[in-house]
């Protein structure tokens, strides 16, 4: 990994420990944010190789990203239409559902960071 890719995570506090937890026991750069911190400008994009959300605790987040090359794992509690309609806007996203199998979600990390992963556009249901 390059020193310059970062991975950033905004989350509900309990959750985000746990994903950060994990990345950094893999060696990743991650910077986490929560509510209290969700003024997010320009700097959430610049530099960063992926942002990690959930839905709805994200979702003013998602609104700043859609038009961006960065891509976004976003964790939900199910599916329905609201976040299919969401997931149509985003041009790079993937969407896993909770409980999510963490070797999966590291794995995805893994190559969304070294960008082995060929993407279509759009979003992906992992």
């Amino acid at each position: 990994m390059n020193k310059y890719e970062k991975i950033v995570i905004v989350d509900e506090v309990g959750f985000s420990r746990i994903c950060h937890s994990i990345l950094l026991e893999q060696g990743f750069k991650v910077e986490s944010l929560v509510r209290g911190e969700m003024e997010l400008s320009q700097r959430l994009v610049d530099g960063v190789s992926l942002l990690i959300t959930s839905y709805p605790f994200g979702k003013s987040i998602l609104s700043r990203v859609h038009d961006s090359a960065v891509p976004v794992i976003i964790l939900v509690d199910h599916l329905g239409k609201e976040i299919i309609e969401l997931l149509e806007e985003l041009d790079n996203c993937y969407c896993m559902v909770k409980p999510i199998d963490y070797r999966r979600f590291s794995l995805l990390v893994k190559d969304l960071v070294r960008n082995s992963v060929f993407h279509f556009g759009g979003y992906s249901l992992v």
